[in-house]
């Protein structure tokens, strides 16, 4: 069966009543009919297909699921499911199941069900799991050990777990793994707690399976992040306080460039963010907007801020980010469509430092005309503070349960993880006083949708916004894979 096809709800239309009271309608030749196809909603194509042996046939085409793919997903900036392909490589059964399974995806979300579909076998302590964007690939790190597994099946039927990689740390160390959001299977692996210490770039894309892109033997501080071309260290640790320190590991080049840190000002590094041609990086204190450098070939280039905001209480790990826009289709070849919004906001949550039991959410939002007009500058943005997120209202706070993960999508889903209860976000639209709304993330209240077995720290739970699809890491070994069902 389809992803979503058996929870479609068919209904009759103005459209398919006209066509059906049109005596002539089968006598149109197929080109004609494939026009009327490309036209219907996804629900009128699955009510026609229904009703004769030749609208079965046509309604299976790929030019009717290129459309209705385009159109009812990409246009009405869903997130895609699955992983991403050249558009003109994906069968036309493909593209049915895409859209079908988005379309169902966002109708259920968040009041979804949670369903084990499949759980890894070997019992081994998982120190971090990774979801690759598209939800089909799971990167589990165990020590110094990356193993790579490929979940195969269709959603909503029987999924298989295959074991298709493994790499092992050169120096022994324990290893620590960041994904690119934004790339096609791209990460770096680097050492978990010691800094000056080898990173890899790996491809997931490529065959042979985790094929090396970019090697470096030492590297200032650790493993931070990875987005673009650009390889994020974290070298707070240094004397002079450090900051983030970038690499351009597609040029494979040994410059870098500084993000600098004030140590007595911004604390701790907790994460950093791409947003409006900018580099965001969040600290204990405050966000702190770069612009994003051209790194040099040999040397050290330090970067200037272009703005620094400042919170109204400090922060700690876990942090996301959501610009409730979701990033669209990567490849080259997909239709574009007009932003669902012109400016975006940014919103960043974090949980209070020292604080149990909730989460503080604060909003970048563009600034209006007027005050764009008397404050000029580079980067026209304000933070404000929302009002924070507490999970069952009062009863979480009495039991002082900690949130150890905040796994956020760019469309606005996402999680949370208090203790061992896991709780849905979506978008949704947000009152900024005194006259404005933009879109922010909204978590669910009440019950959670899932509880994992015993209390883990951070980094043993991750989420595909696309496939509504989450592993967990298990106390006693092993993971599951947990659809939204």
């Amino acid at each position: 069966m389809s992803p979503g096809l058996g929870s479609t709800t068919v209904q009759s239309t103005p459209l398919l009543s006209v066509m059906h009271r049109t005596p002539s309608l089968d006598n149109l030749v197929d080109d004609i009919l494939l026009q009327i196809f490309q036209i219907l909603s996804v629900q009128e194509i699955l009510a026609l297909r229904r009703t004769s042996k030749r609208y079965y046939l046509l309604s299976k085409l790929r030019s009717v699921w290129y459309v209705a793919f385009c159109t009812e997903v990409l246009a009405r900036h869903l997130p895609p499911p699955g992983p991403s392909r050249a558009l003109r490589a994906l069968p036309s059964a493909d593209l049915e199941h895409r859209t079908l399974f988005a379309l169902s995806l966002e109708k259920r979300w968040p009041r979804s069900s949670p369903k084990v579909v499949v759980s890894s076998r070997k019992r081994e302590t998982v120190d971090q799991i990774l979801l690759i964007p598209g939800g089909t690939q799971v990167l589990t790190v165990h020590g110094n050990k990356v193993v790579y597994w490929l979940i195969s099946g269709q959603p909503s039927a029987m999924q298989r777990l295959q074991k298709v990689g493994e790499w092992s740390s050169p120096s022994g160390d324990t290893c620590r793994v960041v994904k690119d959001m934004e790339g096609q299977g791209i990460i770096a692996i680097g050492c978990r707690d010691k800094p000056n210490k080898h990173a890899t770039v790996l491809s997931l894309a490529l065959k042979p399976a985790l094929s090396k892109l970019c090697d470096y033997s030492l590297i200032p501080g650790t493993v931070a992040g990875i987005s673009r071309h650009l390889l994020f260290l974290d070298t707070t640790s240094e004397q002079d306080g450090g900051g983030l320190e970038l690499l351009d590991w597609h040029a494979q080049t040994e410059g870098t460039a500084l993000l600098p840190r004030i140590p007595d000002l911004f604390g701790p590094f907790l994460g950093f963010v791409h947003f409006s041609d900018h580099i965001l990086v969040a600290w204990e204190t405050c966000i702190s907007a770069f612009p994003v450098p051209d790194i040099p070939a040999q040397g050290r280039i330090v970067i200037a801020h272009t703005k620094v905001f400042m919170y109204s209480e400090p922060i700690s790990s876990p942090v996301a980010f959501t610009t409730c826009v979701t990033r669209g289709w990567p490849c080259t070849d997909a239709p574009t469509y007009p932003p669902s919004q012109e400016s975006p906001s940014l919103t960043i949550v974090a949980c209070p430092k020292g604080k149990l039991g909730r989460m503080a959410l604060s909003m970048l939002i563009p600034l209006g005309n007027d005050d764009d007009a008397k404050y000029p500058c580079r980067f026209p943005y304000r933070l404000l503070r929302l009002a924070p997120f507490v999970p069952g209202v009062l009863g979480d706070i009495d039991r002082g349960q900690e949130c150890t993960q905040i796994c956020m999508g760019s469309s606005g889903r996402g999680l949370c993880v208090f203790g061992r209860e896991v709780r849905l976000c979506g978008p949704s639209l947000v009152y900024i006083p005194p006259c404005e709304m933009q879109f922010g993330p909204t978590f669910e209240t009440g019950k959670a949708i899932y509880e994992i077995e015993a209390s883990i720290d951070g980094d043993r739970v991750d989420f595909d916004e696309g496939m509504g699809r989450l592993v967990v890491a298990k106390g006693n070994g092993g993971f599951d894979v947990v659809e939204l069902v």
